[in-house]
């Protein structure tokens, strides 16, 4: 498989970088997780908005040269010669500061890389077995509702999943609010009004996120606690790979809304 790296086509075994890469010795970076499928980089204005959002938070610069369009043309290049243009894929895009000083950084360069791998299409799957994992809360914070490179809380959670032979957890703030799963945003439907923690949680301000936000116009963001989520028609979690279904089930109308969102066909 290739990867693209600072805009050079690269085979992945051959990327190199030096240790005192800034992405290794202090996570002081970003990345976007993107789906390809049926032709299309989803959500991309999306994806590249809140990476622009992100890096701007971070005081990294945008790649010299590199406009959004030339991005998303090297994605494609990229999925060409990975052999995935006519399957789906699972894209993803690192950005993160070039080397140069400690703690204070000494530039606000950045190198970025491109990888992409065959995935899975956008499904509806049922998960019931849940958790509130709450050793480690989450925080509002400048950059927490990006995709920071330290992932810390994320990594704990999926070892507590995977102990406790869990399909999902529950993270909580640090006030005991609900605020995300481990790798999806969380919703519930009740009297088909749509849920949701605020950002101010601590959660990731994610994609899939935005595009439920759209779809229902009179939602609900707010501070809840996890009780509420036991008088919910529908409790799921989601992000740009699929949507995962916690108790209940959705009505034919809301799961034809929701497939029609995410995959433009409507079933």
């Amino acid at each position: 498989m290739s990867l693209v790296y600072n805009s050079t086509i690269l085979a992945d075994d051959t990327l190199s970088l030096p240790p005192a890469d800034r992405a290794f010795q202090y996570g002081d970076g970003l990345f976007e997780t993107i789906r390809y499928e049926r032709g299309r980089v989803w959500f991309w204005p999306d994806h590249v908005a809140r990476l622009q959002a992100g890096m701007t938070a971070l005081h990294l610069d945008w790649p010299a040269n590199l406009t959004a369009d030339g991005l998303h043309n090297q994605l494609l290049g990229l999925l060409g010669r990975n052999g995935l243009t006519d399957t789906t894929a699972r894209i993803k895009i690192q950005v993160w500061r070039q080397p140069g000083g400690l703690y204070t950084p000494a530039t606000s360069q950045t190198n970025y890389l491109l990888t992409a791998r065959a995935g899975h299409p956008f499904a509806i799957t049922q998960k019931p077995k849940i958790r509130v994992y709450d050793t480690f809360r989450l925080h509002n914070s400048p950059v927490s509702a990006h995709k920071t490179l330290n992932s810390l809380p994320y990594v704990l959670a999926g070892i507590y999943k995977v102990q406790q032979q869990l399909d999902d957890v529950l993270l909580l703030n640090t006030d005991g609010h609900l605020a995300e799963c481990q790798a999806a945003n969380l919703f519930w439907l009740t009297d088909n009004v749509l849920y949701t923690p605020d950002l101010k949680t601590g959660c990731i301000d994610g994609t899939a996120r935005k595009q439920l936000l759209r779809l229902f116009p009179d939602q609900q963001q707010g501070f809840f606690i996890p009780d509420v989520l036991s008088t919910a028609d529908v409790v799921f979690s989601a992000n740009v790979m699929g949507i995962q279904v916690f108790s209940g089930a959705f009505t034919t109308a809301q799961h034809t809304r929701l497939v029609s969102a995410f995959t433009d066909t409507a079933v």
